[in-house]
């Protein structure tokens, strides 16, 4: 599917032990040995990109340099450390209800840069859900996280939430998926350093939108992760999402879409569909088998 998936948090983590003859000098498999977290972030998270894209379009809309980030269901932080990296006067707030995530964040992204981020960069532990008077100029819900609030007046409740959180001129930065390939049954792998990422819709309810997906490790030695991480969302659409905002405050909801080659629009069930990089402002676009947008919601 469009970029690789997800972030919400590790729900089911659990590692198969591969056959003795798979294991190491020290008895241990490949999968024992690797940290979900950091298989999560190299083949999940495109942090740079992100906050370079968040950056320039806050710059254009704006007029001015955006100084503060609040990363909502922030996971490990990755992005935040980003930000904070990318220019010497940016901060960052992480906000996840998930202690046992906040503490690998810690463990990987905090401490290890506390000298270099002299403070610039704060984590939360509490629930998004709950107005914070951050003063944000950017706030985000990243990897489709936000599709965790199944009704939509959960969903609502997050968007008033995150419009209290923002400065006069912030923006509320959403990424959403979708296409005809969303909707499927499937498993998709792609081969990455030294081990290959799966990901897996398990199921899909027309009905009510809902969708499971877990995502799993595979390594060399025949070990792996399964269910690293689990995903119990709403696929929410496009529409839906631009009318809430609109509802709830924001004075402006735009969609950007992520460009792809033309050999990538057609799709089918075994590959998965990357854009380059790129995002364009549009109000109408043909129906795609992947696609991946941001809905900015502008206060």
């Amino acid at each position: 599917m469009a970029k690789a998936k997800t972030k919400a948090g590790a729900t089911d983590t659990r590692s198969r032990r591969a056959p003795l003859a798979a294991r190491g000098k020290r008895g241990t498999t490949m999968a024992e040995r690797r940290d979900p977290f950091a298989l999560y972030e190299s083949s999940v998270q495109r942090p740079d990109d992100d906050v370079a894209f968040f950056a320039e379009t806050y710059r254009r809309l704006r007029g001015r340099e955006a100084r503060v980030l609040r990363e909502d269901f922030c996971g490990t932080a990755k992005l935040s450390l980003c930000w904070c990296r990318s220019a010497p006067g940016r901060r960052a707030i992480g906000v996840d209800l998930d202690e046992p995530t906040l503490a690998a964040a810690r463990r990987r992204n905090l401490e290890p840069n506390a000298r270099a981020l002299r403070g610039r960069m704060q984590l939360v532990h509490g629930d998004v859900l709950a107005a914070r008077r951050t003063n944000a100029d950017v706030i985000c819900a990243m990897n489709f996280s936000f599709c965790v609030f199944k009704r939509r007046a959960q969903l609502k409740r997050y968007l008033k939430a995150a419009h209290a959180g923002l400065a006069d001129d912030g923006l509320l930065f959403l990424e959403l998926y979708g296409g005809t390939g969303a909707i499927d049954v499937v498993k998709e792998e792609r081969e990455l350093n030294g081990f290959t990422y799966v990901w897996e819709q398990k199921r899909y309810d027309p009905i009510t939108h809902e969708t499971l997906c877990h995502i799993h490790f595979r390594f060399p030695d025949g070990s792996r992760i399964d269910r690293a991480f689990t995903y119990d969302w709403r696929l929410w659409t496009i529409p839906e999402l631009r009318e809430l905002l609109l509802e709830c405050g924001y004075s402006k909801a735009r969609v950007f879409w992520a460009t792809c080659d033309e050999s990538d629009t057609a799709g089918s069930d075994d590959d998965m569909i990357y854009g380059d990089g790129d995002y364009v402002e549009l109000e109408n676009v043909e129906q795609q088998y992947s696609w991946l947008v941001y809905v900015v919601g502008e206060k």
